[in-house]
Formats: structure tokens, sequence, C-alpha cells
């Protein structure tokens, strides 16, 4: 009786808020697998150009895992929890929104905690870590400064495209930094004089030392050394200006690290048009560098591994994350286009010291191999294939990176093996319907690019068809040749000649509310395109076009690019618009019914406060028969991020505040921490209303004895704050 009443009050909360704000928690509890195996990190979000670095989130005195990725600007935290890494989004809000480019976590100050190095017009800011209770930042400056020997100091030149080496390259105990110079071939040093100058690494203060560190000169992926005069001409072998000139740096990375145990700095070095690192030994000292000798199939000739062979532009990261205390090699691709995207995390284990290195290959996609990543972009849509009433998950992508530059573009099929009350995928194909080989593009007769799948009846037998967008603005349309089993079959390329410049994002939804499943289409503008359907019920006609449908064009303040992805929900008897943006922010519409002429409500403009990365693209359906929507968010780094509607909740900024509530490694096995400032009697509830665990919390962090509890999904209360848990 007293689980009756705690449903029957559930669900009077429920009615007595009727969708009139739905409200979105992210949940990482929905397993997924692919081949039997199952993704440990499966709704990250995916990776495609990824900066690594080390920093202390929690504060607990162990470092954790922070992922920057320059597809988007997308930050990943991973905890550190016993060794292994447990995917932390509520981290995200600590670090600044204007994040860009490239970021490089290094103490400056020597206080123990990594302060924030990042692009900033031509040049660095600099944020000082200033955690204490809680991990937190301040701007220090918005552009660093060097002195160039001239009146007054100039900005410390770098270029978006590259990644300087900021390390100690004197050995004074401050940070310097190298950095190539705006015209290319040389590499700058910029000492930093703080010990000089006030015997202490609290402050930044910049000299220009060498317009030439390590006397070298680097061409198309090839050097000259000895360069005596800090000119090519001074350098040896003899400088041509066809094999080592560059009009105009265009991009490097750089790593500063001791590989030789000799107490000076080398350097690791990648280049935008080539696949390989260079290592650049220093036959010098740290205090006058000179390159003797070049390794360009780096790190193969320090031992027997393998070389890195990333296409394209491959960036080196030296940090550890194997968990032993010795810094590991972490190879990733520095280009955010014509890249390498599915396999782009390579790791190499040092089984030596972090000043003479031993790298063993380890993998090709560290933590990405863990996680849903299916290239680059993600277009999410619930669609029952096999009408057994479990909504499956059918998702199109711009596509897998292919060295000929003919990146390959499908759909990927995720099967719902679940129950009705809660789903579980399993990645069947990752080219449904073989659409990446039909040649789509009617005009070159190749395969069409950026995959954007909708579903609908659109004949009138029963079945649901499909219809994608590609890059090209065009639509496609398949019919479904029913059965138990969804089977498509190309019906028309280039559908009723609907062209909507570049990459069509349909819907197909009744938007007028007569019947017959209009055509919503999101394109590279940003706005929306209405195509009413004219026909019939067997036979769909779309000739005409409602332009700037709603008034709608997202990110329009700041881009003309908006890349518009269009979601139409009705949400209790009311349509509700959903859109992604090229800026990854998802606007939210209503006002629609009976106003599709008008400009619709613009309710938020970044729908509380979610931020998956750029190019975002949605679809919500209530999948755990809650009545209660939930969404799934694809993003350009390829990834899925899955939140579940609830309307008790008031919001879902994932703000590191003092009330909000942290529970983690979820699935669990035998311990749950729970971390939150709110403290009090913890209460674990299991989904029937019974209350199967409590104790009191008395610190931030707490840790708890989940072992012997059943393996099922659980409530944890701590007085108005809950979170849900899977206890494996």
């Amino acid at each position: 009786m007293k689980i009756f009443y705690f449903f029957l009050a559930f669900i009077f909360l429920i009615s007595d808020n009727a969708f009139s704000q739905i409200n979105f928690s992210r949940d990482t509890t929905i397993s997924v697998m692919e081949n039997a195996n199952g993704f440990k990190h499966a709704w990250v979000g995916g990776i495609n150009a990824m900066q690594p670095s080390e920093i202390d989130l929690n504060l607990d005195g162990i470092n954790d895992l922070l992922f920057f990725d320059r597809t988007g600007n997308k930050l990943t935290p991973f905890l550190d929890v016993n060794g292994e890494y447990v995917f932390a989004p509520e981290y995200r809000s600590a670090f600044s929104n204007h994040l860009h480019d490239w970021v490089i976590l290094a103490d400056y100050n020597c206080d123990g905690k990594q302060d924030i190095f990042t692009y900033s017009s031509a040049g660095i800011a600099v944020l000082k870590n200033t955690s204490t209770t809680s991990l937190s930042f301040n701007m220090v400056t918005s552009l660093l400064l060097s002195d160039y020997g001239g009146s007054l100091p100039l900005n410390l030149y770098v270029s978006s495209q590259d990644l300087p080496a900021i390390s100690d390259i004197d050995n004074d105990g401050d940070l310097d930094i190298l950095t190539f110079s705006i015209i290319g071939g040389f590499v700058e040093y910029h000492r930093n004089m703080a010990m000089e100058l006030t015997g202490s690494c609290d402050t930044l203060a910049f000299q220009y030392e060498k317009a030439c560190w390590g006397n070298f000169f680097e061409g198309l992926n090839s050097y000259l050394i000895n360069c005596s005069a800090c000119s090519p001409d001074s350098c040896s072998p003899a400088y041509t200006a066809t094999t080592y000139s560059k009009q105009k740096h265009s991009g490097s990375t750089l790593l500063a690290i001791d590989v030789d145990d000799d107490t000076d700095k080398d350097l690791i070095l990648g280049d935008i048009s080539y696949n390989n690192l260079n290592l650049l030994i220093n036959g010098g000292d740290s205090a006058n560098a000179n390159i003797s000798a070049i390794d360009s199939i780096f790190p193969a000739n320090n031992n027997n591994t393998m070389g890195a062979d990333i296409h394209l532009f491959p960036a080196p990261f030296y940090l550890d994350v194997t968990h032993d205390g010795i810094k590991d090699l972490v190879v990733t691709t520095n280009s955010q286009a014509n890249s390498e995207n599915f396999e782009s995390v390579w790791l190499y284990a040092n089984s030596g010291t972090n000043t003479q290195p031993d790298f063993n290959f380890v993998s090709k996609s560290f933590l990405q191999e863990e996680m849903i990543d299916l290239g680059e972009g993600a277009y999410p849509v619930f669609f029952d294939y096999n009408n057994d009433s479990l909504m499956d998950l059918v998702v199109g992508n711009y596509g897998y990176h292919d060295v000929s530059g003919n990146d390959v573009s499908g759909l990927a099929l995720f099967e719902n093996i679940g129950t009705n009350n809660q789903a579980s995928y399993d990645l069947i194909t990752r080219d449904f319907g073989g659409i990446s080989n039909i040649n789509l593009n009617i005009i070159l007769n190749i395969p069409a690019l950026n995959i954007y799948p909708t579903f609908g009846d659109l004949n009138g037998d029963g079945y649901k068809d499909l219809i994608v967008g590609d890059a090209d603005g065009k639509l496609h349309y398949f019919t479904n040749n029913g059965g138990v089993i969804s089977s498509f079959v190309l019906a028309v390329a280039d559908y009723e000649h609907i062209d909507v410049g570049y990459f069509a994002a349909p819907q197909l939804v009744d938007v007028n509310r007569n019947g017959l499943l209009d055509l919503l289409v999101g394109d590279r503008t940003g706005q929306l395109s209405y195509f009413p359907n004219n026909g019939t019920s067997t036979t769909a006609v779309f000739d005409s076009i409602v332009s700037n449908f709603g008034g709608v064009d997202v990110d329009s303040t700041y881009i003309s690019t908006g890349f518009s992805t269009p979601h139409l929900v009705d949400l209790d008897g009311e349509y509700h618009l959903y859109v992604g943006s090229f800026s990854g922010a998802i606007y939210h519409y209503n006002n629609i019914d009976g106003n599709l002429s008008g400009s619709f409500n613009l309710i938020s403009g970044v729908e509380q406060n979610i931020f998956e990365g750029a190019k975002t693209a949605l679809c919500i359906k209530d999948i755990n028969d809650d009545q209660i929507p939930d969404m799934i968010i694809g993003n350009y780094c390829g990834g899925l991020s899955y939140f579940t509607g609830d309307t008790l909740t008031t919001n879902i900024n994932e703000n590191y505040a003092s009330n909000n509530l942290l529970t983690y490694p979820n699935p669990t096995k035998e311990e749950l921490f729970v971390q939150s400032k709110i403290n009090g009697e913890i209460k674990i509830y299991s989904v029937l209303g019974v209350l199967m665990l409590q104790e009191e919390k008395t610190t931030v962090n707490h840790r708890m004895d989940v072992s012997k509890l059943p393996a099922g999904m659980y409530i944890l209360r701590l007085k108005n704050a809950s979170k849900k848990f899977v206890k494996e």
C-alpha cells in the first residue's frame, strides 16, 4: 500500500506540471555495446582533435584528466577514481566559456595547481587556478606580453593553428615559452624572467631571448641545423628555397621535454601537412640549445615501438594517463578538418622515466574506443526499425575520415535490446541501408556527404519511409519495403528537386496538424524552410516553400552560418521547437500552433545551459515509459549525450556550486562516492520506492558501500537533491 501511495503522489506531481516545462538531466547509465563489447563511456560525446591535460578537478590531491577538443571547443573532464577514469561533465562550468583553438594546462606560479594557457588574438591568455574549496580560475592577462627590446612590450605571438611549448627551458624554476615566429621557420625563445626579477615564479615577465632557439630552421617537414646567424643561409645543409622556404608559417605543434636525461629540453614537433612526429635532439644545454640530430619517425627509433602516423597534423602531449606516476605520450590530430576523426588519440605508455622515457604503443583510440564515436558529426533520430515497440536509434554523420579525402558518410543503427522501462542499445551496423555506397550525388555520380535522416510514412502503406539530407542541401527519398525488419530502397535521389543551399537537416512532422507529414528543413544559414505537404496520405507533394520559417535564425548575432537542425515536438498538445546550431547552443521556441506565418517565441537561446560541443542535433521521445520525453544530442565530434526528462527538476545547470550533487562511478559494483557541500542523511531507494540504505553524510566527499545492494537502478536522495545510479 505504501508503494501504491508513493507512485500515486509521483503521478499527481507529474500531472500538475503537465509538461509546462520539461527539464532534462544528464544520464550516463544506459548501456551501449558494439560487437558484444560494452562502451564504458558511451555518452561522453566523441573525440576529434583533442588536447589532453592533467588537473586536479575535485581537489582530492590526485590529478584528473581534461580533454579540450579543438573541434567545437568542447571540454570533457574525467575524474581519476581509484585508477579508473569517470566522466564528470559537472566540472565544465568551472572553466571559461571563451576557451578556443588550443588549451594547455601548466602551473606557472608553483602552487601545485594547473593554470590555463589558451589562444587569444594572435597570442596567449592566462587564467590562474584560484581553487580553494572548489575549482575556480581568474583571468591574469587576456594577452601575454614579451619584451622584444623596444620601448613597449608586444604580444607574445602564437598562431591559432600552432601549439606552443610551455616548459622550464632554462631550468630556473619558472615556465618559458617556445613558439614559431610569425614568418615561420625559426622557433622563438621567450624566457620568463620571474625568478631573475623577483626570486619567485609567481609572475609572468617574458623576454624575447632568441630568434632561433636550437639553431635550426624548419622547412616542409624537413630541417636545417647549425644555423649560426638565425638565417637560413647560415644553416647546413645548404639552403634552397624550393625545399625549405615557407611563404608563411602555416602550423606546427611543439612539445619540449628531456628524452635523454641530460637536463636540457629536446623538442618534439608535428607539422600541419604531415602525419609524422619529429624528435629534435638538443646537443647543447639548457642555456644554449643546439639541435644536433633529427628523428623523423619518432617514437619508433627510441625503441621497438611504431612511429606516430596520424593523418593529419599530429600533436604530442606528455602526461600520466596510466596511473603509475610516470608521464606517457599521447598523440592526437591538431586539425579540425580533413584529418583522422575515429582513431585520433594514440597512446604510448612510458615504461622508463620522465626524463628518459621508453614509449610503448598501446592504442590508436585511447578512451575514444570506449565511447560512441561516429567520426565527424552525429545526427540522431528515434525509429523502431524492427517493430518491437522499443525505440531504436539511427544516427547520421558527416563522415569517417579517409586519407584520400573522400570521407565516408552513412547511418549507424543502434538496436534497443532493453525493455520499455530501461533502454539498452547495441550498435549493430555503422552503415544501415548501405547508404555509404549509394551514389546519391547524381551530378558527380558519387555517394553524398553529411547524411541526416528522418522517418515517416509518405505513401500510406503503414511503414515509415526514410528521407536523408546531405551536404549539398538536397534530399533523397527511400521507401520502406515493409516486414518486421525495415528495409529501405532508394526511390528518388534529389527528391522533389528540393535544395536548401547546403547541409540539409530535414524532419518529417505534421507541422500544420492536417494529418499529413510536412517537411521542416534546417540548413547552413541557420534558418528553417517549411515545405507543407500539398498531396495526400498516399502521395506526398512538397511543391511550395515557406522560407525563414518562424523567424528562426540561430547563431545569427555572431555568425552567418548557424547550421540549424530542427526538432519539432508535441509536448502535452502544444508544439515546441528545439533547434541545434553551429555554436552548440540549443534554441527553444514556442507560440507555434496557429502562428505558422508569424515569428515564434524564443524561450531560450541556450536551453537549460546544455552545451555538448558544436554543430548539435537532437531528438526527443519518451524511451523509458515514464510519460516524460527524453533527449539525445549529437555533436560535431561524432558523439552522443543522453538526457532523461524530469518535470520535477528545476534545472540542469551543471555548475559545481555548493548545492550540486555528484555521484560516481555510475554504474558501480562496490562503492559509490557522493560529493556535495550538502550534508545530512543520504537515503537510497529502489525504483519501487523501497528504502534500501541510509547513512549520515558529514563531509564534502562521502564514500558509501553499496556492494550488498542487488543489481538494478536506484535513486539516491540527499535533502532536496536526488540522483539515479545503477548497481551492477
